[in-house]
């Protein structure tokens, strides 16, 4: 796992390949020079957050039986499945691992404790 100070050095790093591709900013409807850059950085980190939301979820490990948050018992594992959850910066499509319960006869997403807060 990188470290923070590693996380934000590729960070940077990324940040002046993209002005260079980029170039020069377009101000044509923005407030300002710095608003125009400003939302530019912003679609940005948007975009890097999804791709992150997206892998990351696709990633965590499965377990072949996990328990119902409903019942309590043990459902088993149906597969992946694409649903979209909210986030701090609007929807997010992620893709998780999806169980169904025999006794509720309901397809259920497990609780993580990392999850909660």
């Amino acid at each position: 796992m990188a470290t923070s100070n590693q996380v934000r050095a590729k960070i940077e790093s990324f940040a002046r390949q993209l002005a260079e591709e980029f170039g020069e900013i377009d101000e044509e409807g923005a407030l300002s020079w710095l608003d125009a850059i400003e939302t530019r950085a912003v679609e940005i980190g948007d975009a890097v957050t999804t791709e992150l939301l997206k892998k990351q979820s696709a990633d965590r490990p499965v377990e072949e039986e996990s328990k119902c948050s409903k019942c309590g018992r043990l459902g088993r594992y149906k597969g992946q499945r694409e649903r979209e959850l909210v986030g701090r910066r609007g929807p997010v499509p992620i893709s998780e691992a999806e169980y169904f319960c025999p006794s509720c006869r309901r397809s259920f997403f497990p609780e993580y404790a990392s999850d909660r807060r």
